[in-house]
């Protein structure tokens, strides 16, 4: 059980399940705007109204606070995903309609958790090799894609192509849109999102489809 404060000294008693959720909650607000470098323990248990000692008793450090916050939550997220990408795979559309699927639904995926996906970022950069299991997720996630790109090619008779590598870049190129948009490359997805995926769809069908 945990302690909540209450007004003049009080404390209203709180189950293990109820803290784990304040916890897990406030720790996601607390990524969400410092990273993980900038993120401080001290700051997640105030927001949650538990003690660092109550805390940690559920989450033994930041990496924990920041798998079970973060990194979990998103990679189910990446399977719901990859599930309906599947899903399309199986209705045997045609390359150019499966290529504008691919992009658009990642595209809003990842604008979606656009939050997400910089703090994984900042931490793996922070901390390389925390999140061996994130990157088996999204080695799966290729591995589903790579096929499709090859299917494309057969169906359209063109120059044969590197599909691990196709489905990476592209992977990249939809990542930068998404989440480094106002910052690095000066996009406005919220005015320009449907012309944004629109180009993105267009390299891709050009650079795998329309090759000579």
């Amino acid at each position: 059980m945990g302690d909540l404060p209450g007004h003049g000294g009080s404390a209203q008693r709180r189950s293990s399940a109820t803290v784990r959720s304040a916890v897990l909650a406030a720790a996601r607000q607390v990524f969400d705007e410092h990273g993980f470098a900038g993120a401080r323990t001290r700051e997640i248990a105030s927001r949650a109204k538990v003690t660092e000692q109550m805390m940690f008793r559920h989450y033994p450090s930041k990496a924990d606070l920041f798998e079970q916050a973060v990194a979990i939550p998103f990679g189910a997220v990446v399977s719901d995903y990859l599930r309906d990408f599947e899903r399309g795979l199986a209705e045997d559309l045609p390359p150019e309609d499966l290529g504008r699927l691919y992009v658009s639904r990642l595209y809003a995926f990842m604008r979606e958790h656009r939050r997400q996906i910089l703090a994984l970022i900042a931490a793996e950069s922070h901390s390389p090799g925390m999140f061996q299991d994130r990157r088996r997720l999204l080695d799966g996630f290729y591995r589903v894609l790579e096929p499709a790109v090859d299917r494309g090619v057969a169906h359209e008779g063109t120059t044969a192509v590197n599909a691990r590598l196709i489905v990476r870049l592209t992977f990249g190129m939809v990542l930068s849109a998404a989440v480094l948009d106002e910052s690095i490359l000066d996009l406005r997805p919220d005015q320009d999102s449907e012309q944004i995926v629109e180009e993105l769809t267009a390299y891709v069908l050009a650079g795998v489809l329309r090759r000579p």
